[in-house]
């Protein structure tokens, strides 16, 4: 199967509270994962799995090694290039939902779209927001803002907003952390509906080794290293 994503020998350090020295958040880390395919890595708080998460993401940038996306070396992004990957290439989903209180749950959808690098005209964009909450199951939340709905619904706008720019890579970070138990299985079945139904190479971050276990391939990260869970 081909390989969507690859770290080979990423290592990254930040400077201690004191600014003396840095501190060593992981080195040599590697890591493949197939096109299409699930994958999560579980492990302590504090164990850079947020980290390596944002270097995947082109967040931030690794201090030695590479990251590859679709065969792309996303290193070697300017910060422009890595921004306009960003938002065409890869939707994020977080522990909070980050939704903007004064827009209805249409418009959070559409921020991403709206704030650059899309190709959809208004009415386009309208309808693949639309579409998307229907996937999500929201389509009867459209025109309600965000301290209308329930904690799992606004999770569920937060997925469709991760979507709306039609990503090829999905990282998702501790994304049922504020949820429920209910809530956050059901959050997981739809990230699994969601792959399988537009063939998304997903990859999440949780504290979870049930949830993880839904995922295709887990990996762990613990002092520093990444292995096979």
């Amino acid at each position: 199967m081909e390989t969507f994503l690859k770290l080979t020998n990423i290592s990254k350090s930040y400077p201690s509270p004191e600014g003396e020295e840095k501190v060593d958040v992981f080195g040599e880390v590697n890591l493949e994962i197939p096109k299409g395919s699930t994958a999560a890595i579980v492990g302590p708080s504090g164990s850079g799995k947020s980290t390596l998460l944002n270097l995947i993401g082109t967040l931030d940038k690794p201090d030695g090694g590479e990251v590859y996306v679709d065969g792309r070396p996303t290193g070697k992004f300017t910060e422009v290039e890595a921004s306009e990957f960003r938002n065409q290439s890869i939707g994020f989903i977080f522990q909070s939902h980050h939704l903007l209180p004064q827009c209805t749950v249409m418009e959070n959808v559409m921020v991403p779209a709206l704030a650059g690098f899309s190709n959809l005209t208004g009415k386009e964009l309208q309808k693949r927001a639309k579409e998307l909450l229907d996937k999500v199951g929201l389509s009867h939340r459209v025109n309600h803002r965000p301290a209308e709905i329930s904690g799992g619904e606004k999770q569920r706008v937060a997925v469709a907003r991760a979507l709306i720019n039609q990503p090829d890579l999905l990282l998702a970070d501790e994304p049922t952390g504020a949820l429920d138990k209910m809530n956050s299985e059901k959050l997981i079945e739809l990230l699994v509906e969601l792959n399988q139904a537009l063939a998304l190479t997903l990859l999440m971050v949780t504290h979870s080794s049930e949830i993880a276990s839904q995922m295709k391939t887990t990996f762990l990260m613990d002092e520093g290293k990444l292995t096979d869970f």
